[in-house]
C-alpha cells in the first residue's frame, strides 16, 4: 500500500461513489424483486417489503464500503474508536430528546407553511396520511419488531457509519472540518425528507463523533432518539389524536405545537453546538485515532 493511501485514507472514498452505489443497489433489488413477483406470482406486503429493503439497500451499502476499506488499508478500528469510558451519558438523553422537539416542531411549521403555498398538494399528502395508517397501529405483532429492529439498530449502525464515519471525514479531510460537519448534516436531513429538523439531529451527532472520537456514542444516541419514536408510535396506536393533524383546517394548531417544540429546544441546542463547534483545523477523528494507536 503507498504512503498516499495510507497518509489520505479517504482520499478515493468519494461521497458520489456512495449515492451511484446506492442507486445500482436499489435498481437491482427493484428489477429482482418484480421478477421474483412476476415468475411466482407472490404478492410482497409493502410495509413489509420496505422494512426488508431498507435492511438490504444499506447493508449491501456497507459492505461494499468495508470491501474498499481493505482494499485501500482503511482501518475500521479508527473510524469506529473506542468507547468513551467516563462519557456522561445521562445529558445525552436530555440532548434527544430536545432533538426529537426540535424535529418534529420544525416538521410541524414546514408542514404549515407548505400548506400555504401549496394546499391542494399538502391536503392530497394528508388524505393518504388518513387513508393509510402508519403500520404500527394495524400491522401483526412480528411487523412492529422487524420495523423496532430496523429503526433502533439497523439504522443507526448503517446510517452513522455512512454519513458520521465516511461522509463527514470524507468532506472534512477535502475541505475543513466545519465544511464536512455541516455538508454531512445537510445530506443527511435531505435523506430524511426532514431538511431543517433532521440537518440539526446530523450536527448533533456529527459534534458527539468529532468531540468523543468514537463513532458508538452516535450510534447510541441515534438508536436512542429512534427508540422515543417507536414508543411514541406505539402509545398512540389507535388514539384519535394522531389523526386531527390529518386534515388540512387542522393545521394552525399543529402550527403552535411546533413554534413550542422549537422554542424549548433551540436555545439548548443552539448553546450545545457554540461549545462544541470544532476549530477551523481541527483533524478528524479517524487521525486522531490512528495517532494515539500508535504512540
Amino acid at each position: 500500500m503507498n504512503s498516499e493511501n495510507i497518509n489520505h485514507p479517504f482520499l478515493h472514498l468519494k461521497v458520489r461513489s456512495l449515492l451511484l452505489r446506492l442507486l445500482l443497489i436499489s435498481i437491482v433489488l427493484g428489477i429482482g424483486l418484480g421478477a421474483i413477483q412476476a415468475t411466482s406470482g407472490l404478492k410482497f406486503n409493502p410495509q413489509v417489503l420496505n422494512l426488508i429493503l431498507y435492511i438490504f439497500l444499506f447493508g449491501l451499502l456497507c459492505l461494499w464500503t468495508l470491501a474498499d476499506f481493505k482494499r485501500l488499508g482503511v482501518n475500521l478500528g479508527y473510524v469506529v474508536g473506542r468507547l468513551p469510558s467516563n462519557h456522561r451519558w445521562l445529558p445525552m438523553v436530555g440532548l434527544v430528546i430536545l432533538l426529537l422537539l426540535f424535529s418534529m416542531g420544525s416538521y410541524l411549521v414546514l408542514f404549515y407553511l407548505l400548506s400555504l403555498l401549496a394546499p391542494s398538494f399538502i391536503e392530497a399528502i394528508l388524505r393518504d396520511i388518513a387513508n393509510n395508517p402508519t403500520p404500527y397501529r394495524n400491522a401483526p405483532v412480528l411487523f412492529n419488531l422487524l420495523g423496532a429492529i430496523v429503526l433502533m439498530v439497523v439504522a443507526p449502525i448503517t446510517e452513522e457509519f455512512l454519513f458520521r464515519g465516511i461522509i463527514l471525514q470524507r468532506w472534512a479531510s477535502k475541505w475543513g472540518i466545519r465544511a464536512g460537519l455541516l455538508g454531512s448534516s445537510l445530506l443527511f436531513g435531505i435523506g430524511h425528507a426532514n431538511v431543517v429538523g433532521l440537518s440539526m439531529v446530523g450536527m448533533v451527532l456529527g459534534l458527539l463523533y468529532i468531540k468523543t472520537r468514537s463513532l458508538m456514542v452516535p450510534i447510541a444516541c441515534h438508536a436512542l432518539n429512534n427508540s422515543f419514536v417507536v414508543v411514541m408510535e406505539l402509545f398512540s396506536n389507535g388514539s384519535k389524536t394522531v389523526s386531527a393533524v390529518n386534515r388540512l383546517e387542522q393545521l394552525r394548531y399543529s402550527l403552535w405545537f411546533g413554534i413550542l417544540f422549537i422554542v424549548l429546544s433551540l436555545p439548548v441546542l443552539v448553546r450545545f453546538l457554540s461549545q462544541n463547534w470544532p476549530r477551523k483545523n481541527a483533524p478528524v477523528p479517524y487521525f486522531i485515532n490512528s495517532f494515539q494507536k500508535e504512540s
